[in-house]
């Protein structure tokens, strides 16, 4: 693995795990700010709506400067998010503090995905992208399973507390990147004008989809599995690790898949593997390799699908790659945002068995929508104008 690629890949696993240890320590949030859960999940609701909204705007705003220097930016506004996270005193100054810290990531990850695929060759883009979002994959694999095993010791207040050290030691170790130049400037018209091409935007209603469709369950992982295994604490964190672990595999081999085979059987294959795992974890739950099966398919899915639309993104719109990679930071964070919603709406009405069920609904309704509009699966790898000639939607 190049060393570049990996200083990036660290700062995607700072980023994310700040970005996603709401979801493991839910519980002990709700229960310090005196609200209920499914209303400090909305914490995760509004940090992943204001990526959605920032990301592109802030790409265009600063969009001349050299790419190291947004990187030190991002991970400067994460690291005092996360100290506001940890000394916020209520629910209110606590979503403040979300919101300053979701203006940071939404900078980083787009940013550090287009300098992965600028730096390899172009039949090596989907190694490279799904190297760096290795580093996303790890923060479920590593930084929120050990999140909520030491949250009984150090409180949620001393997790938020160690993310904003781990961002200052991501700082300093961009020392390593050489710098890099900013992308030739785009208009605001000519950045806007990328979704009026049908085919990214399309993929992009995909992308939010499956999004929406992991974060609808992911958001309450705790109290879902806690309900449907009657799980502890100690065995919530394996159950997330397992989960992670696939999400980890997911995201490496399907990387290598769409190199090989293009990126159309990557999303294919990740929203079924997606929905099978979502749909049987109430049925599960009374056994525990059944649990740690359907939590495999439901990380590999999940996070399977991302190198493929990244891959197919920067394919459709070579030119453009940092503006559509942008526009797919929003399209996930508003996925997860309202995944949220949804899955706080769902839970209420029906209860947590009904959340597996419904987000698998949501993951084939993307798979119908992929299917309608990109109706040659096929790939050429490695090349940037096929993808865009097969991805031409007919509905």
């Amino acid at each position: 693995m190049s060393f570049r690629l990996l200083v990036l890949a660290v700062g995607t696993f700072v980023i994310n795990t700040g970005s996603y240890l709401v979801a493991g320590v839910l519980p002990a949030i709700a229960a310090q700010v005196g609200v209920p859960i499914t209303t400090a999940g909305q914490l995760i609701t509004v940090h992943a709506l204001t990526y959605a909204v920032s990301a592109p705007v802030l790409s265009t705003v600063v969009g001349r400067w050299d790419r190291r220097r947004l990187l030190w930016l991002s991970l400067a506004l994460f690291v005092v998010g996360n100290i506001a996270t940890a000394v916020a005193p209520d629910f209110g100054t606590l979503t403040a503090a979300r919101v300053l810290g979701a203006l940071g990531a939404s900078l980083f990850t787009p940013t550090a995905v287009v300098i992965a695929a600028d730096l390899v060759p172009l039949d090596r883009r989907g190694r490279a992208v799904s190297t760096v979002l290795s580093g996303l994959t790890l923060a479920t694999v590593i930084g929120v399973p050990l999140g909520v095993l030491l949250e009984g010791s150090i409180g949620y207040q001393g997790l938020f507390w160690t993310v904003a050290v781990l961002g200052v030691l991501a700082s300093i170790a961009l020392l390593a990147l050489p710098p890099v130049p900013a992308p030739p400037v785009m208009r605001i018209r000519e950045r806007v004008s990328v979704l009026r091409n049908r085919a990214v935007l399309w993929v992009l209603v995909v992308s939010m989809l499956a999004s929406l469709a992991d974060f609808a369950a992911y958001t309450y992982a705790s109290p879902m599995l806690s309900s449907l295994t009657g799980a502890g604490a100690s065995t919530l964190g394996v159950l997330l690790f397992v989960y992670g672990v696939a999400g980890a595999m997911g995201n490496t081999v399907v990387g290598r898949l769409t190199d090989r085979f293009g990126s159309a059987i990557g999303i294919v294959g990740s929203l079924l593997v997606l929905a099978a795992g979502l749909a049987f974890l109430p049925v599960a739950g009374g056994s525990a390799l059944a649990t740690v099966v359907v939590l495999v398919l439901w990380g590999l899915g999940g996070w399977g699908i991302m190198p493929a639309v990244q891959h197919r993104l920067i394919s459709l719109i070579p030119a453009g790659a940092g503006m559509v990679i942008a526009f797919n930071s929003s399209a996930l964070y508003l996925g997860m945002g309202f995944g949220g919603l949804t899955g706080g709406a769902v839970a209420a009405e029906w209860g947590w068995v009904a959340l597996g069920p419904v987000s698998a609904a949501v993951a084939l309704l993307a798979l119908v929508l992929f299917w309608r509009t990109n109706p040659t699966t096929t790939a050429t790898p490695g090349t940037a104008a096929a993808p865009a000639q097969e991805a031409q939607p007919v509905a």
